[in-house]
């Protein structure tokens, strides 16, 4: 059989997703003749051919070696085998099979969120997962889109903003330009601007966020973008700008809670049980479900610290995301005089809002092979930056005195360097990075629904726009 020479290339996109299906840009295999070809799958757009292994010459292989052969294969690849047989393209159409070729290749970053680049399309082009330039190795590494020399240049400011089943969403920051995109398809589509105004004259938005639902056999079905207006005062207020990818709208809220609260300027939301988070002065977050506008709450995080301290440090010296189906909440301690140096709670009770304290470490309780930290844990400062996807012991810090990016075992208490050089930024952290598992299985984005789509709304929300 002929290597399969592969014809996708980028995609460009427009405001009605016409980018380019990415299965039927794949080249079928050149076989030998004689081939019976059959009619389309009445399930698939694809044409498939029937193939007599006997006139190829080639030995009848177990269907489990063929699969384990192709688990070893380039996605591109792989979509292109689907043509082979009727056989090949039921096993890969299969979920499971998704599932497994996903889980050999599992690829984690730490994605710095700021890329400095002259088109979107670029973007796309250095998060292909066989670009050896982006991923030299396997190995774990803070992953820079753009160059120093590009940062200098200043060229057009792009920013990851969030990432949700596959999908990722960023914006051209001037002017204020939002994309959609499957990082493994290149498929992308321009969202549309949102509302101009809203409630106040000159509105101020920050945080944006990414919730994609998926059925059952893991396709993303449908998508909202959500953005918060920023306060430089307390209100008891919030207005949000939500966009559905099924009507391709954007639409305008109001939102009341029983206390007046004051959101952090800088930081994305972070996501858990569908519901979207952002951290709130006062130790606090706010919850915002932009499917059930019932679940809006603020919600107390654990009271360890002072609020003069968390004005001071800006909520740099913490981090709380999902990890593995829990909302965790860590702490490293701004003041190296400070007793513990790391504490950590799980969410217990969501409805409540109780948490659970399951982990705390001194000073004299934290080892590290490296000499360069052991010598100094008593004289160095620790950002938290992200959790370990799939390690629940692992925690990923900035060692600011080492400029290093190190692994905290919650288990052992002990510190490893995962990599030496920060990269363009010196003072990473969480607010600038976010976790990156590299897509390896095409996502596409979901085509608009034409007809009507109802919506609940609560009692305390109204539409402004």
């Amino acid at each position: 059989m002929q290597s399969p020479q592969s014809s996708c290339g980028s995609n460009g996109g427009d405001d009605d997703g016409n980018s380019g299906d990415f299965c039927r840009e794949l080249t079928p295999c050149r076989l030998p003749s004689p081939i019976k070809v059959s009619s389309r799958n009445p399930q698939s757009d694809e044409q498939v051919v029937d193939v007599d292994h006997s006139q190829l010459g080639l030995p009848h292989l177990h269907d489990s070696l063929i699969q384990e052969i192709v688990l070893r294969l380039p996605v591109k690849w792989v979509f292109r085998f689907k043509a082979v047989s009727p056989n090949w393209l039921s096993r890969i159409s299969e979920p499971s099979f998704s599932q497994l070729y996903v889980s050999r290749k599992i690829n984690f970053r730490i994605l710095y969120r700021y890329v400095y680049v002259s088109h979107f399309r670029q973007i796309l082009e250095r998060l292909d997962p066989e670009s050896p330039d982006v991923y030299p190795s396997e190995n774990f590494s803070v992953l820079f889109l753009s160059t120093h020399q590009e940062h200098l240049q200043r060229r057009k400011l792009f920013k990851i903003l969030a990432t949700s089943k596959g999908l990722l969403l960023s914006c051209l920051v001037a002017p204020l330009t939002y994309y959609m995109c499957d990082p493994v398809t290149t498929q992308w589509v321009t969202l549309p601007k949102p509302p101009d105004g809203g409630l106040n004259l000159h509105p101020f938005f920050i945080g944006e966020g990414l919730i994609a639902f998926a059925n059952q056999d893991n396709m993303v079905t449908s998508y909202k973008v959500v953005r918060v207006e920023w306060h430089p005062v307390e209100s008891v207020y919030l207005n949000f700008e939500v966009f559905s990818s099924e009507t391709r709208k954007w639409g305008c809220y109001r939102l009341s809670f029983p206390q007046p609260f004051k959101l952090f300027k800088r930081g994305g939301p972070f996501v858990f049980n569908g519901v979207m988070h952002w951290f709130a002065y006062g130790h606090r977050i706010v919850a915002f479900d932009p499917y059930n506008f019932e679940e809006c709450r603020l919600i107390d995080l654990p009271n360890y610290r002072d609020i003069e301290s968390e004005n001071q440090y800006d909520g740099s010296y913490r981090l709380c995301e999902e990890c593995q189906g829990m909302l965790r909440y860590f702490e490293a301690a701004p003041d190296i005089t400070e007793d513990f140096c790391f504490s950590m709670w799980i969410m217990r009770d969501y409805k409540k809002g109780e948490w659970n304290l399951v982990h705390r470490a001194t000073h004299d309780e934290i080892w590290s092979d490296d000499p360069q930290i052991s010598s100094y844990l008593f004289h160095v400062h620790f950002i938290p930056l992200a959790y370990h996807p799939f390690n629940l012991d692992i925690v990923y810090l900035r060692c600011e005195e080492r400029s290093c990016i190190v692994a905290y075992n919650i288990k052992t208490k002990r510190l490893e360097v995962s990599c030496n050089s920060v990269g363009i930024d010196e003072n990473l952290s969480w607010r600038v990075v976010i976790p990156f598992v590299l897509p390896m299985w095409p996502t596409p984005l979901p085509k608009r629904v034409r007809r009507g789509v109802k919506r609940s709304r609560s009692s305390n929300a109204s539409s402004t726009c």
